[in-house]
């Protein structure tokens, strides 16, 4: 069965289930065990979908890239020049007599 069989497929079971709710919305209890069991085949359908897709992805080609090179770094040599470092002077802090 292909993708497009099988969305069809969940279409026509889908549209079974709305008509088993409505029926049960209008008052007959036995359309509930129809409505669950409609929407345990869409559940069983949709499932075997999603294998079928990952089936059909994993089958695709795949494309195939073209390897980077490394190309060695060159470093340029940067002189560096050392400030000397000032330190602030530290004010002393003596209490004045005053007399």
């Amino acid at each position: 069965m292909s993708l497009s069989e099988s969305i069809t497929s969940l279409r026509t079971m889908l549209d079974t289930c709305e008509n088993e709710i409505k029926s049960l919305e209008l008052g007959r209890k036995a359309s509930s065990a129809r409505a669950r069991k409609s929407l345990q085949n869409i559940k069983t359908a949709s499932h075997s979908l999603r294998k079928q897709i990952t089936a059909h992805t994993k089958s695709l080609p795949t494309k195939s890239r073209t390897k980077k090179t490394v190309e060695p770094v060159v470093e340029a040599v940067v002189e560096q020049v050392v400030e000397p470092v000032v330190e602030p002077v530290k004010k002393s802090r003596s209490k004045k007599v005053v007399e």
